[in-house]
């Protein structure tokens, strides 16, 4: 799956790397695993080695049969990553950078810095995917049936009889499993569901009819709703059948689905909104600032408790110094905060996020989103122009809407 991600200009923003790990660096690409990967590659490993592979193999040990599980969900991590390559490769070969690549529970997600320009780019970028698995499905079962030195192998499964697994041995029949999961995952992506693979494909045969970006997401994004719907319908079926944690699974990747559809043609809307504008034309200017020396008592009687503000800035000798809301406040004992002053209490520099003015607003939007409802400082020169927060954003795009 590929998913796009505006980029970041901000002066300070922390990334929330908290969940992934940063393991290396491929054609420029940062390669991250979100501690999400934990989940899915122990549910492979064990349905392999103490299901799958078991029936296969009743005659092996315990041994050989989780060694080979390990070692297939490890290359199918590999496979997932190969398939995120494809799009970024790609991508980087039209001139749109990809930062990072992410494997996740649900897959991967190749971060592109910004959308496709033309139809032609976006249906290149999307085919690159499946093709790669696809790719990788012909090469491990070919090198399977080779490595069992039966050439009606092949037949023989396609005909239903299975039970000709049992001569491979355990690198052929870790080859033959990533051959399948990797013919099931081109396939899969392939559903013209935006903003999945063949939802992209979608969209750029009927961005390149209609000449209109907008209308193809929402035709595809609606087709990748409707197919959310249905893989959650089954799975509930299936539940109310007793199929068990199949069916859970299902629900969760239709849901899963679903808001992602939505979410892109929401993203889609938000950027073409805010092209061409500025954080500083969206940001408050009227706020009050405090300096570090203030009484955390005197701020909580004449600031805290008398403004709607949610955040102040907080400055020493003129210069910004950190941060001070009621988060701060509330995490403070009650009996100690009479002694203590803003400077000894507030969030420091390099514990927030801020923007510069120059940044672009629809590169904004994520760093916003990730804060909810706290505001993020406007900064220039250690000075704070403004305040702005994901709500501002909103309100902004209404007003725009009203007027224009």
């Amino acid at each position: 799956m590929e998913k796009q991600r505006a980029g970041n200009t901000a002066l300070q923003a922390r990334k929330n790397n908290g969940h992934s790990l940063s393991l290396f660096t491929l054609f420029g690409i940062e390669i991250r695993l979100d501690i999400s990967v934990i989940i899915i590659f122990s549910l492979i490993v064990y349905s392999l080695g103490n299901g799958v592979y078991a029936s296969w193999h009743p005659d092996w040990t315990p041994t050989v049969a989780w060694g080979t599980a390990l070692l297939s969900g490890l290359a199918f991590l590999a496979s997932l990553l190969a398939h995120e390559l494809s799009h970024s490769v790609v991508s980087q070969h039209f001139g749109i950078p990809v930062p990072r690549i992410t494997l996740f529970l649900f897959g991967g997600v190749a971060e592109i810095s910004r959308e496709p320009d033309r139809p032609k780019h976006e249906f290149l970028i999307a085919i690159a995917g499946p093709l790669m698995s696809l790719i990788i499905a012909l090469v491990c079962s070919n090198l399977a049936f080779y490595m069992a030195g039966d050439m009606t192998m092949a037949d023989t499964i396609s005909a239903g009889d299975i039970s000709v697994l049992a001569s491979l041995g355990p690198l052929a029949t870790a080859l033959f499993w990533l051959g399948s999961i990797n013919m099931l995952l081109a396939i899969f992506n392939m559903i013209p569901g935006f903003p999945m693979d063949g939802g992209r494909v979608y969209r750029a045969i009927i961005w390149a009819v209609t000449g209109d970006q907008l209308k193809a997401t929402l035709w595809a994004s609606n087709v990748g709703r409707y197919f959310g719907w249905f893989l959650m319908a089954m799975g509930v079926m299936g539940l109310l059948q007793g199929q068990g944690i199949g069916s859970l699974w299902s629900i969760l990747i239709g849901w899963f689905l679903s808001n992602l559809a939505t979410l892109s043609y929401t993203q889609l809307v938000t950027d073409r909104a805010l092209g061409g504008f500025k954080i500083a034309d969206l940001m408050r200017t009227h706020f009050e600032t405090v300096d570090a020396a203030m009484p955390l008592p005197e701020f909580v009687d004449n600031y805290l408790l008398r403004s709607g503000q949610r955040l102040w800035p907080v400055t020493r000798n003129g210069k910004l110094a950190g941060t001070i809301g009621l988060a701060q406040v509330n995490h403070l004992p009650r009996e100690n905060r009479s002694h203590l002053t803003l400077g000894e209490t507030m969030r420091t520099l390099d514990h927030i996020d801020y923007l510069e003015p120059q940044t672009r607003a629809n590169d904004a939007v994520n760093i916003l989103v990730r804060a909810g409802d706290e505001p993020i400082l406007v900064v220039e020169n250690e000075k704070v122009l403004g305040l702005v927060q994901q709500s501002d954003i909103a309100r902004w795009m209404l007003l725009h809407q009203f007027t224009a």
